[in-house]
């Protein structure tokens, strides 16, 4: 691979511009998870550059460290590091930065502790570079210490954008460091460009303690933390510096400050102040220095007691007695008071023992909990599990595994800490099997009120708890727990909604050994869309349903009203419309609620205006696909106030060619129906006309002309349906529109070819022949000639239906199928020709030429076709 250079004109020089190898690197100055930074010289300017050498292995890897270049070369900003060029060589991908000679504020704080008048200083100049990447679009992603570097000047630059995104693009990808992480990110909501005022709260933090928040924690306790807790600021910074780190704590992403609503803030616009000033005493002081005194009781009747290690532990063991958690820590070994309250939880005088390990967490880094854990502590706690709740949700959330190696399972069922008892549930599925994890659950009393009261609290375990019970075959769904869920409010909760809507759809759906698609469904429909048993190899395109699940009274009325929108999460959508096809298929109760609610049928039209337009997307397919199977059962239960948006509905289907099947099955239960209530149904040389109360609807002919000549995929179940339809009465003149069009023979032809194979096709194709041929000849025109267009042959034929006593096309027919079985032309596969049936429709077919028209009424067969009439010998 040929080397590629890309260099700023200021790294470019005249002697060497075609020499790849003009900088000397020197000493490693930062590593990452993409790469190492090195401090290089140019060998020609002796200009220092600071050079990240990525390395990749695939073109894809590559193009994703492109895309920080992309960023960066684009960026100029005094507060963002500036960009020189790029090298790319064989597998190497080496950027050049500028150098920034005094290193990162990780490092500054590293030497030394930083007050608030230099940490205010750095973070001023980090809101100004973070203001013009916000204004450009840019979210930066991983703002910490360790990317704010300085230069010569103590001019703060922002590095590293590798894991850097544009606003316009969704940031939904889990990136960034997980202390400085922002909840909305850590929940997989997205980043915006808020979540980096979140991130930079982290770093004032980092800056001036140390350490970002939660430090002491581990990974999933410090994400569990930064999205449940509350971070309380140390007493230790003055108050306007805490309202500062709060404000950009804000977990409401939208009252969350902006970079430019930081800069006005007081904090950063307070005076600079000499560092001994702020020790100095005076009535204009605003902070109270009492409160940075820890208060420390003396007995007054032991002037050394403060330093007496044995009395402050009785002091602890004593129920109801004062201690103080900062002289116990400070006088006392850490062994002496892990088994103090080892002592205390075996007594179940737990007060004291939630106290001290508040204390520890909080100021010791909770070390002594992990002394206590260390002596066999937690079997204590476990001996008084009603009492101990508090302290295990509180303190002992993150060391689930060692409760249930302690033996708390057996405790789970009197559990009532719901963060706890989800915590557990959780752990103990990723510790055994399925079947197992669902069975102990099921024995569980209190599970119902864990998971209601956990989705209450928006408690993600909760979620995935209830998604997953759903799916067992042996955890067994009570009444109950349906009007428990139906119960929760959910329109403005998108996550909620959809967790209710997949867990009662799995509920509702009947489990089989083998899925298989409708007869309306392409074939690209996922198998959990559809769950179904077969029968047997002769009746496969049937799906077979098991007994359906009993659902509470009102449960109909209550999915409609959350009935959404085409604009709403496509998620919540799609499971809204298999819910309602799990809970209203064969029902024709629920069927006739769905129909008059309305919000159904609508919603699809909707998904098929869209699907028909820009939104072309493979989801929505599917969704459409679900919904099409349960439009043809509403179809059947439609009324005169429903049956404008069905045919509209029937109509968009028609559009798709994958779902033509059912879109015909669709309109033919429309015309059924308007027949059934007496409509007047008429033709114009466009359209059917159905017209009822004052109201007329229009079904453009053309519409029902394509489906024939479409590419339909499932022609077997097509061709039944739509001869179904055309032997209606509102399509007495689609027989014309389809023998008339110039195609119809090289569309004959091509489909017996097709369908050589298939026996029952053939036979059914023939039966549709049969029936259009002979509605051709009792209403097309007596002359048909080729230069007068189809639409006044229509009309003539709508408005003086005259008999033709044969045509060129029907010889045409008559011809073809004669010799389409003959011994000496049949192909590969083909069959048919020793069957009796098509024998005797390519008869029928053959006596429309020669059959003479008669005054009398039509003799009828038992499907509706014309008999005709024998021929004279």
């Amino acid at each position: 691979m040929a080397t590629r250079v890309n260099l700023t004109p200021a790294q470019k020089h005249s002697s060497s511009s075609g020499n790849n190898h003009h900088y000397a690197l020197k000493q490693v100055i930062g590593k990452g998870a993409y790469g190492i930074v090195y401090r290089a010289v140019n060998r020609q300017t002796a200009k220092q550059v600071a050079i990240k050498v990525i390395e990749y292995d695939e073109e894809e890897e590559l193009n994703e460290h492109m895309l920080e270049i992309d960023l960066l070369k684009n960026l100029k900003h005094e507060n963002i590091v500036k960009y020189h060029g790029f090298i790319q060589k064989s597998h190497q991908l080496f950027i050049l930065l500028e150098y920034c000679s005094q290193g990162s504020l990780r490092d500054l704080i590293k030497r030394g502790p930083v007050d608030e008048n230099d940490c205010r200083a750095y973070i001023k100049q980090t809101l100004r570079g973070l203001r013009y990447l916000h204004d450009q679009g840019v979210i930066h992603r991983d703002i910490k210490a360790a990317n704010l570097l300085l230069d010569d000047h103590n001019v703060v630059k922002l590095a590293d954008f590798g894991v850097s995104t544009r606003v316009n693009t969704l940031a939904m990808t889990y990136a960034g460091s997980p202390n400085w992480m922002a909840p909305e990110v850590m929940m997989g909501q997205g980043a915006t460009t808020v979540s980096d005022i979140w991130s930079l709260g982290s770093t004032v933090v980092e800056i001036l303690t140390g350490n970002p928040p939660f430090h002491n924690l581990v990974n999933e306790a410090a994400c569990y933390a930064i999205v449940h807790d509350v971070y309380l600021p140390p007493k230790s910074l003055s108050s306007i510096c805490r309202k500062f780190i709060r404000a950009c704590f804000q977990k409401n992403v939208f009252q969350r400050p902006t970079a430019q609503d930081l800069l006005n803030h007081q904090w950063m616009n307070e005076p600079h102040m000499p560092s001994l000033e702020k020790f100095r005493e005076g009535e204009e002081s605003s902070e109270d220095w009492r409160h940075d005194f820890i208060e420390v009781e003396v007995s007054p009747f032991k002037e050394n007691d403060v330093a007496d290690p044995q009395q402050n532990l009785n002091r602890l063991r004593q129920p109801g007695g004062h201690f103080n958690p900062y002289l116990i820590f400070n006088e006392c070994d850490i062994y002496s008071i892990a088994s103090c309250l080892i002592e205390l939880c075996r007594r179940g005088e737990l007060k004291n023992v939630e106290e001290m390990f508040s204390y520890d967490a909080q100021y010791r880094g909770g070390e002594c909990k992990n002394m206590f854990n260390t002596l066999g502590g937690i079997p204590a706690l476990l001996q008084n599990i009603g009492p101990a709740e508090t302290v295990l949700g509180r303190f002992f959330i993150t060391d689930v595994k060692e409760l249930i190696k302690c033996g708390i399972l057996p405790h789970c069922g009197l559990i009532k800490h719901v963060h706890l008892m989800l915590a557990i549930i959780s752990t103990y599925g990723a510790i055994v099997d399925f079947e197992t994890w669902s069975k102990w659950c099921r024995s569980l009393p209190n599970i119902e009120d864990t998971i209601i009261k956990g989705l209450e609290a928006n408690d993600k375990l909760a979620h995935d708890t209830l998604l997953s019970l759903s799916t067992s075959p042996f955890f067994n769904t009570c009444e109950n727990l349906i009007l428990r869920l139906i119960a929760l409010p959910l329109k403005t909760d998108y996550r909620l909604t959809y967790t209710i809507f997949k867990s009662l759809n799995s509920f509702l759906e009947r489990k089989g050994t083998e899925s298989i698609a409708t007869d309306y469904t392409d074939t690209g429909s996922s198998a959990e869309d559809f769950q179904m048993l077969p029968l047997n190899s002769q009746f496969a395109n049937v799906a077979i349903y098991s007994e359906r699940q009993t659902l509470p009274e009102g449960f109909i009325d209550w999915l409609l009203k959350y009935t959404p929108t085409a604009l709403d999460d496509q998620h919540v959508v799609k499971n809204f419309i298999e819910l309602c096809f799990n809970a209203g298929h064969l029902d024709r109760v629920a069927l006739g609620e769905i129909v008059e609610h309305g919000g159904f049928l609508q919603l699809t039209h909707k998904l098929l205006q869209e699907f028909s337009g820009e939104s072309r997307t493979r989801y929505t397919k599917s969704m459409l696909s679900i919904a099409l199977n349960l439009c043809v059962e509403l179809a059947q239960e439609v009324n005169l106030s429903k049956l404008a948006v069905t045919v509209d509905v029937a109509l968009g289907y028609l559009n798709i060619p994958e779902f033509i099947t059912g879109g015909t099955e669709i309109l033919m239960h429309c015309f059924l129906f308007a027949i059934h209530e007496n409509c007047a149904i008429t033709e114009d040389t466009m359209n059917v006309l159905i017209q009822y109360q004052e109201k007329t609807i229009r079904v453009p002919r053309v519409a029902l002309l394509r489906t024939f000549y479409s590419e339909e995929p499932k022609f077997g179940n097509y061709i039944t349906k739509f001869t179904r339809l055309c032997s209606l009465p509102p399509c007495r003149s689609l027989a014309f529109d389809i023998v008339s069009n110039p195609h119809f023979m090289k569309k004959t032809k091509a489909l017996f070819d097709v369908y050589r194979s298939s026996l029952i096709i053939q036979i059914d194709f023939l039966k549709f022949l049969k029936l259009i041929l002979t509605r051709y000849t009792e209403f097309a025109p007596r002359s048909v000639r080729k230069d007068i267009p189809t639409d006044v042959l229509m009309s003539t034929a709508i408005k003086q239906p005259i008999q033709l006593t044969g045509s060129q096309v029907l010889s045409d027919v008559i011809q073809f199928l004669s010799s389409n079985w003959r011994p000496d032309k049949l192909r590969p596969n083909q069959v048919g020709a020793d069957s009796v049936l098509i024998k005797q429709l390519c008869h029928d077919i053959e006596l429309l030429e020669n059959t003479k028209p008669l005054a009398t009424i039509r003799r009828l067969d038992k499907n509706g076709f014309a008999i005709p009439a024998p021929v004279s010998s």
